[in-house]
C-alpha cells in the first residue's frame, strides 16, 4: 500500500509539473507567434487548429480514458485493447478527415486555409496516436515518461517554430513543425509501448471486442465532444463571419484568459480521488472539501480578474504591441468569467465522482448549446467582442446549473464562502486602485506587484487568508 501511494504521489508530482511546463512553454511560443505573424496569419493558423479539433471528437471517441480504466483493471487485455483501438481509429480517421474536407469546401474556404486544415488533419491523428497510446501507458500506473515526452515535443515545437520564422513568415510552416514534432513523439511512445511493455504496434477490428467497448465508450465520448466543440465553436464562426483578423484578436484574448487552466486542472487532479472516497465515506467531508476548493479559486481568481481588466491595455501592447490593441475589449470581458470557469473545474469533478457523470455531460451540453447560439447572434454584429460576450455568458450558465446540482448532493458552508467573497472583492477594489495610482508613475508591472502585495495584505489584515486555511485544504486532498 505504501509503494503503491508512493507511485500515485510521483505520478501526480510528474504529471502536474509537466502541465505547467507545457502551459508556460506554450504561452511563451504564442506570444511569440503573435508578435512575428500579426493578427491575420495568427488567425488563419489557430482556425485550422480549432477546426480539426471539432472533428477530432470522430477519431477519439472517448476511449482514451476507457482504455486507461480497462488496462488498470487487467493489464493482460494491453495488446489486444490497444491493436483493436488502432484498427477503429484507422476507420475512423477516414471518416473524420473526408467531413472535415467536405465541410470546409462546403463553406467555401479559401486555398489557404484549405492547406493548412489538410495538414492539420496528420497532427490530428497523430496526437489522437499518441493519446491512445499513452492511455495504454497510465493503465499501467506509469505517468513520468508521458510527462516527460509532453514537455520535450512542446520545446522541439517551439524551437523549431521560431527557427522557422526566422527564414519565412508562411504559417503553414508552422503545421510542418507540429506534425514533425509529434511524429517523432509518436515514434518515442510507440518504443516505450515496444520496449517497456511489450506491446506490439499492429491494427486488430474484432467486432466482437471493440462494439461493446464503444458502447461504454460513448458517454466519454458525449463529455469530450461537447467540451471539444465549446472551446473551438467561436474560434471557427468567428473565423467564417468576422474573418481570420478578427479570430486572431479573439484568440490573444482567449489564450491569456486561459494560461492559468493548469491551475484549476491540478486542483481536480488533487480532489477527484479525495471526493470518490468521501462520497461512499463521509459525505459532511465532501462538501468541505468543495468549500474549500472553492475558497481557495475565489481568492486566485477575483485579484487576478480586477488586475487584468485594469491592466489590459498594458499587457497587451507589452506582450504583442500595438497592433494587437482591439484584443483589450475581448480580453477584459473574457477575463470577467475567470472565477466562473475556474469554479466549473471542481463542480464538474464533484458530480463525475458522485457517479452523475451523465448529469455533468447534459450540463455541458446545455452550456455549448447557449454558447452556440449567442455566438450566432452577436458574432455577426460585434466579431471578437460578440465572442468574447457568448463565451462569459455560456461559462456563468454553466456556473449556475452545476453549482444548483451540486447543492443537492453536498452541503456548501453558503456563509463563509458570501463573506470570503466580500472581503476578496474589497481586497480586490483597493488594490485596482492602487495599480491605477502606481500606474502613473512607474511601470505597469511593478505597480501590478505592489497592488498585489496590497492585496494579500488586506486579506490576512481582514482574516480571509490563515495558515490553518491552507493546511485544510491540503488535508482534504488526503483520502481517509
Amino acid at each position: 500500500m505504501i509503494a503503491s501511494k508512493t507511485k500515485i504521489a510521483s505520478n501526480t508530482s510528474w504529471f502536474t509539473a509537466a502541465l505547467v511546463l507545457q502551459k508556460i512553454i506554450s504561452f511563451v511560443y504564442f506570444t511569440y507567434l503573435a508578435r512575428v505573424l500579426g493578427a491575420e496569419d495568427l488567425g488563419r493558423y489557430v482556425f485550422a487548429l480549432s477546426y480539426v479539433t471539432i472533428f477530432s471528437i470522430i477519431l477519439d471517441f472517448g476511449l482514451s480514458n476507457l482504455v486507461t480504466r480497462e488496462v488498470a483493471k487487467d493489464q493482460s487485455i494491453s495488446q489486444k485493447i490497444y491493436s483493436n483501438v488502432l484498427g477503429f481509429k484507422t476507420l475512423s480517421f477516414i471518416i473524420a478527415a473526408a467531413l472535415a474536407i467536405l465541410v470546409l469546401h462546403l463553406l467555401n474556404y479559401p486555398p489557404i486555409i484549405r492547406q493548412l486544415v489538410y495538414l492539420a488533419l496528420f497532427l490530428m491523428v497523430l496526437e489522437s496516436l499518441i493519446l491512445s497510446s499513452y492511455a495504454v501507458i497510465r493503465g499501467h500506473h506509469n505517468l513520468r515518461f508521458e510527462s516527460i515526452g509532453t514537455i520535450l515535443v512542446q520545446l522541439l515545437i517551439a524551437v523549431l517554430g521560431i527557427g522557422v520564422l526566422q527564414f519565412t513568415r508562411q504559417v503553414i510552416w508552422l503545421i510542418v513543425v507540429m506534425v514533425l514534432a509529434n511524429l517523432l513523439h509518436l515514434v518515442y511512445v510507440w518504443l516505450l509501448l515496444k520496449l517497456r511493455l511489450r506491446i506490439k504496434i499492429r491494427i486488430d477490428f474484432d467486432r466482437q471486442f471493440i462494439i461493446p467497448l464503444l458502447k461504454v465508450a460513448l458517454p466519454f465520448a458525449l463529455a469530450a465532444g461537447f467540451t471539444k466543440i465549446y472551446s473551438a465553436f467561436d474560434q471557427v464562426l468567428l473565423s467564417k463571419l468576422a474573418g481570420s483578423q478578427a479570430l486572431g484578436f479573439y484568440a490573444v484574448a482567449y489564450k491569456l484568459t486561459f494560461a492559468l487552466q493548469f491551475v484549476p486542472l491540478a486542483l481536480v487532479a488533487a480532489l477527484y480521488p479525495a471526493m470518490s472516497t468521501y462520497y461512499i465515506s463521509d459525505r459532511q467531508m465532501l462538501g468541505k472539501t468543495l468549500t474549500k476548493a472553492v475558497y481557495f479559486l475565489l481568492l486566485l481568481t477575483i485579484p487576478l480578474s480586477g488586475g487584468v481588466v485594469v491592466l489590459a491595455r498594458d499587457f497587451i501592447s507589452s506582450l504583442y504591441t500595438d497592433s494587437f490593441l482591439p484584443a483589450v475589449l475581448p480580453l477584459q470581458i473574457l477575463i470577467l468569467s475567470l472565477t466562473f470557469l475556474f469554479i466549473n473545474f471542481p463542480l464538474g469533478s464533484l458530480l463525475n465522482a458522485t457517479d452523475r457523470q451523465s448529469l455533468n455531460t447534459l450540463n455541458i451540453g446545455l452550456a455549448l448549446v447557449v454558447n452556440i447560439v449567442l455566438n450566432i447572434i452577436l458574432t455577426p454584429r460585434y466579431g471578437a467582442v460578440g465572442a468574447a460576450l457568448s463565451s462569459l455568458s455560456s461559462t456563468i450558465f454553466l456556473f449556475i446549473i452545476s453549482w444548483r446540482a451540486a447543492v443537492k448532493i453536498v452541503t456548501v458552508d453558503y456563509k463563509h464562502l458570501l463573506v470570503v467573497a466580500a472581503k476578496t472583492l474589497l481586497s480586490t477594489i483597493v488594490m485596482v486602485f492602487v495599480i491605477i495610482l502606481f500606474s502613473r508613475y512607474m511601470y505597469w508591472a511593478v505597480a501590478a506587484l505592489i497592488g498585489a502585495i496590497v492585496y494579500w495584505l488586506l486579506q490576512f489584515i481582514l482574516g480571509t487568508v490563515r495558515r490553518e486555511e491552507f493546511v485544510q485544504l491540503i488535508d482534504s486532498f488526503k483520502k481517509k
